[in-house]
């Protein structure tokens, strides 16, 4: 499974980073991204919507400091 990791990073870049490491993998694959930037819990799904993609799981923990990582298992679309 591919991961990208996009925290520390301001949206829109993880969606830009998730949308770019989608465009190499074949329908079905599967893609972790983790990202910090808390705009990612709306921004990710949206883009997944729209763009055909499944979300299969979304969960949270605790990043060094105050930060709070969001992870997002994601299934790319056959479309």
């Amino acid at each position: 499974m591919t991961e990208i990791d996009a925290t520390g990073l301001s949206c829109p870049m993880p969606v830009l980073r998730l949308q770019k490491a989608l465009r190499d993998e074949a329908g079905g694959a599967r893609v972790r991204l983790l990202a910090s930037d808390p705009m990612a819990a709306i921004d990710v799904p949206h883009f997944l919507n729209e763009n055909g993609h499944k979300l299969i799981a979304r969960s949270d923990a605790a990043g060094p400091g105050d930060m709070q990582i969001l992870k997002f298992e994601i299934e790319k679309g056959w479309g």
